[in-house]
């Protein structure tokens, strides 16, 4: 049975719960990153308050957060963002109205390809762009394939054009010809 954790993007905002992954089996009381990207576009990672009153960063392992010392309590968690390049931060300096961090934000959002994991072994390019459209145009639909055989690996790629739709989708359990499936960034990102 699934708990829930408290996290906000500001220690003044109100906190969002946010499942875990408790099945009673293999689960460990993880959160997977994408649940939190579902909730809070772009983040990262999570910290927290520790009792000295330091921040503290949680541990993030093969797409999932672990709660430090194995519970996470009721501490509220704070999400981390990527941190903004000189570039960007220079823009944000010299802009003249000012703009909240969640406007910030918005700005560098932007699609990127996501890995589709354990398609069934005649899924095609066509079957996975039929599925995914429901949630929104795709740039990319590609199935990674041997290159002796030309058998599928049971994965591929998928693209969209719209970062809501990439959202949508990542926040999405999938069944892709009678199988699960799980979307999710790729570790290179």
């Amino acid at each position: 049975m699934s708990t829930f954790v408290r996290v906000t993007d500001n220690e003044s905002e109100e906190p969002i719960e946010i499942p875990t992954e408790d099945d009673g089996m293999d689960q460990d009381g993880t959160i997977l990153l994408s649940s939190l990207v579902a909730q809070f576009p772009g983040a990262c990672g999570l910290k927290y308050r520790s009792d000295s009153g330091s921040l503290r960063g949680v541990r993030l392992a093969n797409g999932s957060l672990y709660p430090p010392n194995g519970s996470w309590g009721d501490t509220a968690y704070i999400v981390n963002f990527p941190k903004a390049t000189e570039t960007k931060r220079k823009v944000d300096e010299d802009a003249e109205s000012p703009v909240s961090s969640k406007m910030k934000r918005v700005d560098t959002r932007k699609c990127t390809d996501l890995i589709v994991l354990g398609l069934p072994w005649k899924s095609t390019e066509d079957d996975m762009k039929e599925y995914f459209q429901q949630f929104g145009d795709l740039v990319l639909t590609q199935v990674k394939r041997d290159v002796r055989t030309g058998q599928s690996k049971g994965f591929g790629f998928i693209k969209f054009k719209e970062y809501e739709a990439q959202m949508r989708c990542l926040a999405t359990r999938h069944r892709i010809d009678g199988r699960w499936c799980e979307v999710n960034l790729p570790n290179s990102h």
